[in-house]
């Protein structure tokens, strides 16, 4: 780079870090401010899980073996039917997940975030300005502001950079529909999903139900229009577990606030009545759940404007159907890295830069929200292949194993590599071209 870039990262969630990481080990000559809404770094939820293929992103990033050791199991998903007494076992994953909690990959991306780079606690971006050829001016709610060349939105589900971006589209729309249209994407929607989270210990299940299923690692306890999902975290001490429930009517709606609210384990108990006595063991179990409105940023029609760009969840927010949502912004990440690195990556060829990173994360970000969505169908066994309320016969549901497969092969089949490398080739044609 003939230029030292000045880039902010609004958002020091997984994308936010992972990026500024990426950022260091890709070589790029950038000088890096990120800025925290809240007042230290920390992780929403429990438990996270990696396909292959997130693994091979976290080798490029030179991350894999510390993560490694956090492992707590390393196995295929099994799928069974437990919407009744008797549990039937059908089919697993197509390739093993390894899984641990959210808390202790932060410590990692911490320890390996730049120290010369600067981290800001406290700031909440309010908006920005964005007119060249003067720098991006931050606006924060404490009334400060700063500036910067280029701005990353990493600031998830609720992203004020988001909200802003589109604003600013609608604003010099021509067409008031259109302004409309692209002032809807402002706001995340509601899937019409509920998830109860909750953590069960591993010794209170084992003297419950000593031969319990989930003792044995990652599974999908399945049934009409719900699941109940548990694997082991913190050194396979502790199963994290979700349930998940589906009200269609509501998808694509705009959920109040709060997202995320305590119930009862009544509450629960009630969703999951009549299923196999081992889901109601994990409930039983599970003895202060949370309710979660799980709530997705769906079908952006630009992940870039000006000099600005959303990563993460702020671009793409999914469901955890394919257990995937970090993992794609990790991908992000390594990608808009990469070209940032590239010798003809300067301020002036950012436009070049955006639009490489767009029109390959983009479409690919997408195509996986959507197999997530189909993904929570089929988990929720809502196929042609089985008809509820008569006996399933065993090779149906072998059949519907191999259609969850195929859907998330794309996990345990492919590399992150290739969008990174078809990114860096599209830069340089569009460079060479300006």
């Amino acid at each position: 780079m003939a230029e030292k870039m000045r880039l902010a990262i609004v958002g020091g969630g997984i994308a936010g870090l992972a990026f500024a990481i990426a950022l260091a080990k890709s070589g790029a000559q950038v000088d890096v401010d990120i800025y925290e809404s809240t007042q230290a770094f920390s992780e929403i939820g429990a438990g996270m899980a990696f396909w292959p293929r997130v693994w091979d992103t976290m080798r490029l990033l030179g991350l894999e073996d510390d993560l490694r050791a956090l492992v707590s199991t390393s196995m295929p998903f099994r799928y069974m039917k437990a919407d009744q007494d008797e549990l039937v076992r059908f089919g697993q994953s197509g390739a093993v997940m390894d899984s641990f909690h959210r808390a202790e990959f932060l410590a990692v991306l911490l320890r390996h975030l730049p120290a010369h780079y600067r981290t800001h606690f406290g700031k909440r971006l309010a908006s920005y300005s964005d007119v060249p050829p003067a720098q991006v001016v931050l606006e924060f709610k404490d009334g400060s502001t700063a500036t910067c060349d280029i701005l990353i939105g990493a600031d998830g589900l609720k992203s004020a950079v988001r909200r802003a971006m589109y604003e600013r589209l609608a604003d010099i729309a021509v067409d008031p529909k259109e302004a409309a249209r692209l002032r809807g994407f402002v706001p995340a929607k509601w899937t019409g999903q509920y998830v109860y989270r909750g953590l069960v210990s591993r010794a209170q299940l084992e003297k419950v139900s000593p031969n319990h299923p989930a003792l044995g690692g990652h599974i999908f306890f399945m049934g009409k229009d719900k699941y109940l999902v548990c694997y082991p975290v913190s050194q396979g001490t502790i199963i994290n577990c979700g349930g998940i429930v589906n009200q269609d009517e509501a998808f694509g709606t705009l959920h109040p606030e709060p997202w995320v609210l305590p119930v009862t384990q009544n509450e629960l108990r009630e969703q999951f009545e009549g299923w196999s006595p081992y889901v109601q063991n994990i409930v039983d179990l599970m003895s202060t759940p949370t309710k979660w409105a799980t709530n997705s940023v769906m079908d952006l029609p630009t992940y870039v404007s000006g000099r600005i760009a959303l990563i993460g969840d702020a671009a793409h927010a999914m469901t955890p159907h394919q257990a995937s949502g970090a993992g794609q912004g990790v991908e992000d990440a390594l990608v808009l890295a990469s070209v940032l690195a590239e010798p003809g990556a300067t301020v002036k060829t950012l436009p070049a830069v955006l639009r490489a990173y767009d029109a390959v994360r983009r479409p690919f970000s997408q195509d996986i929200l959507a197999r997530s969505h189909r993904a929570g169908a089929l988990l929720c066994l809502r196929s042609p292949r089985i008809v509820h309320g008569a006996p399933v016969p065993i090779e149906s549901l072998r059949a519907h194993s191999d259609d969850i497969a195929e859907l998330a092969s794309w996990a345990w089949t492919s590399s992150a590599q290739r969008e990174r490398d078809a990114a860096l080739q599209l830069f340089r044609e569009l460079s060479s071209e300006a």
